[in-house]
């Protein structure tokens, strides 16, 4: 049995529960189980390890020692990424970081280093870029696509992760700068990748943003575009720990580091394309 560790603000969340279901479950054969857990900041009064059949630990670094790879949760938490990935990334095994690395560039590039240099493979994405209806073109991604858009819903700061990384997954981390030329609930983002490549990112926050504004993205091949809506919700969480087990067996992150760390700085640079009245910013 592969031993997977959980480190958490609050493992009461969505997240925890559907990784744990889908593990135990439709990939019961990966001989895959979650078999200890933290958390930092403990919510509600039901105990999820005990629910769950858990062991229970006193510290982030004690999940590192029980298990052969860690789970960095907290989805609706991202700021205590970094301090636990201090905690946990030392001990060398390797480690999933849930939705994105950091809510900063700095946070994040500081991850990325740490990781490096205690010699201990990290993945970190969003399961919007391993949705079914994106992940059946992926042939065509390798013929090299250079016209994107995506589109989705939420706040910027912790639901635009989502949109962002479908184009990442499609163009990938390296764009060279950005414009957002949206308004405060809406934001309307370019990628510019240089040599003509360019996404588009649009992100909208509204009382009704699951019904307007559904996640869909668009690419260019020829003359045509090739466009999709995501609807199989549970099937990108399912790919996701599908991507996830291989990866804590050794594969190469489908999601690499450059994507990654290109989602945070979308996140952060255009917030301040915006905060300067809508002009590029350099990567």
């Amino acid at each position: 049995m592969f031993k997977i560790g959980l480190v958490d603000h609050h493992l009461n969340n969505y997240h925890s529960d559907k990784f744990l279901q889908l593990l135990h479950g439709p990939l019961a054969a990966e001989e895959c189980r979650i078999v200890a857990a933290w958390e930092s900041h403990p919510k509600g009064e039901a105990d999820w390890c005990s629910k769950n059949g858990v062991l229970r630990v006193a510290s982030a670094e004690e999940v590192a020692r029980q298990v052969d790879a860690v789970m960095v949760m907290a989805p609706d938490d991202i700021e205590f990424h970094r301090r636990f990935c201090e905690s946990v990334l030392p001990f060398g095994k390797p480690t999933f970081i849930d939705k994105f690395l950091a809510p900063n560039l700095a946070d994040a590039q500081f991850i990325v280093d740490l990781a490096r240099q205690s010699g201990t493979r990290i993945m970190s994405s969003s399961a919007l870029a391993f949705s079914v209806e994106l992940e059946q073109h992926l042939p065509i991604f390798k013929e090299g696509i250079t016209e994107v858009f995506v589109r989705g819903f939420g706040k910027w700061e912790g639901y635009g992760v989502h949109t962002i990384a479908m184009a990442m997954r499609i163009l990938g981390g390296q764009f060279q700068r950005l414009i957002d030329t949206g308004t405060a609930l809406s934001h309307f983002v370019t990628l510019d990748y240089g040599s003509g490549k360019r996404a588009t990112v649009e992100v909208r926050e509204a009382e009704n943003q699951h019904d307007a504004c559904p996640w869909q993205f668009g690419f260019r091949v020829g003359k045509k575009f090739v466009c999709g809506t995501i609807k199989n919700y549970d099937g990108f969480y399912l790919n996701l720990m599908k991507y996830v087990v291989a990866f804590f067996k050794g594969a190469e992150p489908e999601y690499s580091i450059d994507a990654a760390l290109g989602t945070v700085a979308v996140l952060e640079l255009a917030v301040r394309s915006q905060q300067h009245g809508g002009v590029w910013v350099n990567r």
